[in-house]
């Protein structure tokens, strides 16, 4: 674990930034490791827009089934009929599914799910290194969804229970919009996905249009997001937060002709840093710092008093910003969020508000 400068709180070394992955990662080998977002197969009737009447087509029988379904984690995945009953072993998941509207079929969860509410509340059954194996076969789900970092010993240990595993690797938005329909499919309420993805899609694009114009005025400022100071981990040009950066309006500081060209996350130094003179410098905390403000303000007094880092540019300038590492390493719904608070830190006067 390694300290935010100017907080008094830690921030976990992790998949991304992700306190629920960073379990699962044995060795920074794993952090090498490049997964395969959500693909759009499967069956796409179209259910009724009421959720009442959701509940109602779900639990009827259906010309559109049985459904098949891509499976980033093995064989393809069959279903007779919409899934009633879901265990998510990642936060992402269980984020995903209730955000289409998709609470009722949501049976349990992992430990490390925190939000929303509604998932938060769900019974617990362990995380991905070490699920709750009779409590899942007491609850007997219809499907259990997962997504990266789940040990293969785990996902046969649950087929050999007779469950079916449908594993979900979300890289950036497109993959998130893809999952939640995926996901509205298999519970049987598309067209609500659809349309809770479409808001989200056009929040995306207003952002996009809005830093198209700042870029066109004012150009790309160089950026560096640090996951961790301690040893100093940064999001590499390879990761999808180096992507969102770009969508942000913004130009990926470290670049894969300096090295780690296939590390999303790599371990840099201090000179590293010095040498790619970043224009602004974005850091991750926990969601449990209460004030990302007052977290910002504590960060730039400290880097100011290292002689290295009050070096860079973006110290210089006071262009250090701290945000929620829920916002931009989930790879979730919620990232939407952080790429309209990574716009506003690249493009202050071009700031949108949410739609």
């Amino acid at each position: 674990m390694s300290r935010l400068p100017g907080t008094e709180r830690s921030v976990d070394i992790c998949y991304g930034g992700w306190r629920a992955l960073q379990i699962a990662v044995a060795s920074l080998a794993v952090l090498t490791l490049t997964f395969s977002g959500c693909q759009t197969g499967g069956n796409t009737s179209a259910a009724k827009p009421e959720q009442a009447a959701h509940r109602d087509e779900r639990n009827a029988p259906s010309a559109g089934w049985p459904r098949t379904f891509p499976n980033a984690h093995g064989p393809d995945v069959v279903l007779e009929k919409p899934a009633l009953n879901i265990i998510s072993l990642q936060p992402n998941v269980a984020e995903m599914v209730v955000a289409i509207g998709g609470h009722s079929s949501l049976l349990a969860v992992d430990r490390y799910t925190a939000y929303p509410p509604e998932a938060a509340s769900k019974p617990k059954i362990g995380d991905i290194l070490s699920p709750d194996y009779e409590k899942i076969v007491s609850m007997q789900p219809d499907l259990i969804i997962t997504s990266r970092g789940t040990p293969e010993d785990v996902l046969s240990k649950l087929r050999d229970l007779g469950f079916q595993v449908l594993g979900v690797d979300p890289e950036g938005l497109d993959d998130v919009f893809s999952c939640m329909k995926m996901f509205g499919r298999i519970i049987g309420i598309e067209t609500v996905a659809a349309d809770v993805t479409a808001q989200l899609q056009r929040r995306r694009e207003a952002v996009m249009t809005q830093v198209a114009e700042a870029v066109a005025g004012h150009g790309q400022p160089r950026t560096l997001f640090v996951l961790a100071m301690e040893p100093l981990f940064i999001a590499g040009p390879s990761s999808f937060i180096a992507s969102m950066i770009e969508e942000a309006g913004g130009r990926q500081a470290y670049q894969a002709t300096q090295g780690f060209a296939n590390q999303p996350w790599p371990q840099v130094s201090k000179e590293t840093v010095l040498a790619v003179a970043p224009d602004v410098l974005i850091f991750s905390v926990g969601q449990t710092d209460a004030d990302t403000s007052e977290s910002t303000a504590n960060c730039l007094a400290q880097l100011r008093k290292d002689a290295a880092w009050a070096q860079v540019p973006a110290v210089k300038e006071g262009r250090v910003y701290v945000m929620d590492e829920d916002l931009i390493t989930i790879p979730g719904p919620r990232l939407v969020e952080g790429l309209e608070q990574m716009a506003e830190f690249l493009h202050p006067s071009s700031a949108t508000e949410p739609q």
